[in-house]
């Protein structure tokens, strides 16, 4: 993620140009936000209470209406903005769980601004982490209720022909199949850093795992990440010394293919997740008895996989801080989720959520050779290259490769 890769800063006039272009009324004020985001500048769009009537979303009390421009850096052009308007729209057509509006967006740069935006209808409140230590352990436990809700309704609508990716907005309005993606993916700026600038002429496609329609399964996405993974030890000279490994992750992808273990690694349920459920991305209602959330942000990572891996980067129910007493409150709150979900009789959501022995195996060889693949390029973590490759080594032993 670079940083420098955001738009500069929107004037006033630029904004409103741009609203006033989008068919919208004129707004009476706009509010830039000083956020530390990596993928968006955000700006806080305000109507009056007569303008507000006309446009599709939540009002305040007194009538009036703000909504939420998030313009987009040039990161992960057109995939990321497309992804996040056609899960957001699949969530709200689909289940309960509450998800601001999609007023408008553009998932090109052919526009006033010159940069992909999306329009939405601001959510209620605040978001959770930034009261979390204010919140009795009563008000915790409902939230996690609540939030145990959202995930049995996900998990009980499975996509049963087996699919990994994202969604996005079909022509006809639908939500159709799309590519998959992640906030680890190789994003511009690093790219022209680590590759174009040594001389290769890699993409985001060719470094990455994507697949215009996503993948038939867990083997298949694998399969994919691999293959990316060897193709870029074969060329990147920081990744010379590992060279050694590709016809070992080569038999290996073979092996995933053979229909013994492709029965057994592809035995999982293929469910929609968000996959960064931490508390800054949960908003909440402090003002309301109970704090109830008002709306679950930020789908732009998020995408359809197998159930164990809905929670990849063990996000959900962490209060995005990093101290000793954090990660200790962190380890409760998941022994309260898996409490609650016994109370609702979730047991079976629990199990989706588990991986067989064999399902490990091949996930650590993935993460492990991904993590090699990206950081001998930037020059980073030299010190944990060697026992990551061990690591994935060993695990490819339980295939007999």
């Amino acid at each position: 993620m670079a940083t420098s890769y955001l738009p500069p800063a929107l004037t006033a006039d630029a904004v409103t140009n741009l609203i006033l272009s989008l068919n919208l009324p004129k707004p009476i004020s706009i509010e830039p936000l000083e956020v530390s985001a990596a993928f968006h500048s955000i700006y806080l769009i305000h109507f009056s209470a007569p303008d507000a009537s006309s446009i599709p979303a939540r009002t305040e009390k007194d009538g009036s209406l703000t909504l939420v421009l998030r313009v987009s850096g040039r990161q992960l052009p057109g995939i990321k903005t497309l992804n996040e308007v056609g899960a957001m729209n699949w969530v709200r057509q689909n289940t309960h769980i509450p998800v601001p509006a999609i007023v408008r967006y553009d998932a090109t740069e052919n526009n006033l601004i010159g940069y992909e935006f999306t329009l939405l209808e601001k959510a209620a409140g605040v978001s959770v982490d930034k009261v979390y230590d204010t919140l009795s352990t009563e008000t915790k436990t409902n939230m996690v209720r609540q939030l145990t809700d959202y995930l049995i309704e996900l998990h009980s609508r499975p996509w049963k022909e087996g699919f990994v990716g994202g969604l996005v907005p079909g022509d006809d309005g639908e939500t159709v199949r799309g590519p998959p993606i992640d906030e680890w993916f190789w994003q511009v700026p690093d790219i022209e850093k680590y590759w174009t600038s040594f001389g290769m002429h890699e993409t985001l496609d060719t470094i990455n795992p994507i697949s215009a329609q996503g993948f038939p399964s867990y083997v298949a996405y694998n399969v994919g990440c691999l293959e990316r993974y060897i193709h870029a030890i074969e060329v990147h000279p920081a990744l010379e010394p590992h060279r050694d490994m590709i016809p070992r992750l080569q038999s290996l992808s073979t092996t995933l293919q053979q229909p013994e273990f492709m029965d057994q690694l592809n035995h999982v349920a293929y469910i929609f997740a968000h996959k960064d459920l931490h508390f800054a991305n949960i908003m909440c209602d402090p003002e309301q008895p109970g704090c109830p959330i008002t709306a679950i942000l930020d789908w732009e990572f998020s995408g359809v996989v197998p159930a164990p891996r809905w929670n990849p980067p063990r996000a959900f129910l962490w209060n995005y801080k990093n101290s000793p007493k954090d990660k200790a409150e962190h380890t409760r709150m998941e022994e309260v989720f898996e409490q609650v979900c016994r109370e609702k009789a979730a047991e079976w959501m629990l199990e989706e959520m588990k991986m067989s022995e064999l399902q490990e195996s091949m996930q650590k060889v993935v993460n492990h050779v991904r993590a090699i693949t990206e950081v001998c390029p930037k020059g980073q973590a030299s010190d944990r290259v060697a026992l990551w490759r061990s690591v994935a080594e060993t695990a490819m032993e339980k295939f007999g490769v």
